[in-house]
């Protein structure tokens, strides 16, 4: 989010605006770094001081300012922006789902699920509201109260780095960060939440070695118990797995651009970054038939069924998907090339001026309906 906001922030200043990033104080915190204490103390500054600094803050704003919430997680604090005109992004309601016990493979604490209600009633006041997929907007849409005066799709950019590199380029990165794999075929997963399906990964891997085709995995994200204990029951499968606690951009477009295909089959998403990339990038990717990925991935991916939910069995499920991974291996070096070109035209529509384009223009509307009146009903 941090990344999502700096780019917002450096996508107005070009465009000539005013821009000021406004985040909660550190203040108490600092009295004992390095302490339990400090996490504490840290939240009296989250949410005990810093509202009223940000009420003081947005009444001294001049006039015509537009306040903008980079992400839905800061619904709290919106009604203490006193009806200034505003834009709230929505990334996912993944964690407000669970809350409500609509997410089968999450469950949630009893604190995260009154934060997230937290969250919901500060939507209340909410007027115009951008999110990141379709999937997103529906979701959103459902938890509000009632419809807000905007309630608009804007698809994230894809950032320039995610590319074709030169093979000896990409091989050579790949080399140097996993050298025991060589110059072998490997599948690739990124992402260590929840709603990633890792059991899900593992699975149609472990299927796809017994149809015999035999292939490394790279999992980008740390080596959770999860992954461990499903590996201390395949031990054989061991010397195929590369787990890459943590990964350099550099890295990950080198690892796009080897793989044989991006493996991605997500429970949910907000929107699906690792699909985008690794289409941009020339890497086949297959993932789950549901939106968004479906949004973000169009025509150029293959896809899966979602994976069934908890306590049925996998294996039935990985059978079947580990099919369509084997179709993707064995294209032909023209169906290939085709599926690599449907994929570059489909990273192509989500390109950083169109979209701070309408960046600008959502912006501006906001601004104008602030100086609307709100008609009567």
């Amino acid at each position: 989010m941090g990344a999502f906001a700096d780019q917002i922030a450096a996508g107005m200043r070009g465009r000539g605006h005013r821009v000021q990033e406004v985040t909660a104080p550190v203040l108490l915190g600092l009295l004992f770094p390095h302490t339990h204490a400090a996490k504490w103390l840290g939240y009296v500054d989250q949410f005990f001081i810093f509202p009223p600094w940000l009420w003081l803050r947005a009444r001294l704003l001049p006039k015509g300012s537009l306040c903008v919430l980079t992400d839905q997680a800061l619904g709290p604090w919106l009604p203490w922006l006193c009806g200034r005109a505003h834009v709230v992004h929505c990334h996912d309601l993944l964690a407000l789902e669970a809350s409500f016990g609509l997410q089968p493979y999450h469950r949630i604490s009893r604190s995260g699920r009154a934060y997230q209600r937290w969250i919901m009633q500060g939507f209340r006041y909410g007027r115009y509201f951008l999110s990141v997929s379709a999937s997103t907007q529906a979701g959103l849409e459902r938890y509000l109260p009632q419809l807000p005066r905007i309630s608009a799709v804007l698809y994230n950019p894809l950032v320039s780095r995610f590319a074709v590199l030169p093979k000896e380029q990409a091989a050579a990165v790949v080399r140097q960060a996993l050298p025991r794999m060589y110059e072998q075929s490997f599948l690739i997963h990124i992402g260590r939440n929840w709603y990633k399906n890792r059991l899900g990964v593992l699975a149609i891997w472990e299927q796809l070695h017994q149809l015999g085709f035999p292939q490394q995995l790279v999992l980008v994200g740390s080596f959770d118990p999860e992954v461990h204990a499903w590996l201390e029951l395949r031990m054989h499968l061991r010397p195929w797995l590369h787990v890459l606690e943590r990964a350099t951009d550099q890295l990950v477009v080198a690892l796009y651009n080897r793989a044989a295909a991006l493996l991605f089959p997500s429970h949910a998403e907000g929107f699906g970054w690792p699909i985008l990339e690794a289409l941009a990038c020339g890497c086949p990717v297959i993932t789950t038939d549901r939106p968004p990925m479906t949004e973000v991935g169009g025509n150029a991916v293959i896809t899966i069924p979602t994976a069934p939910p908890p306590p049925e069995p996998l294996d039935a499920w990985a059978r079947e998907a580990a099919q369509k991974v084997k179709l993707v291996l064995t294209r032909s070096t023209a169906e290939q090339e085709r599926i690599r070109e449907l994929g570059y035209a489909q990273a192509r529509r989500f390109q950083l001026e169109p979209w701070l384009d309408q960046l600008e223009f959502h912006y501006q509307q906001a601004l104008a309906l602030q100086e609307r009146p709100t008609s009567a009903t």
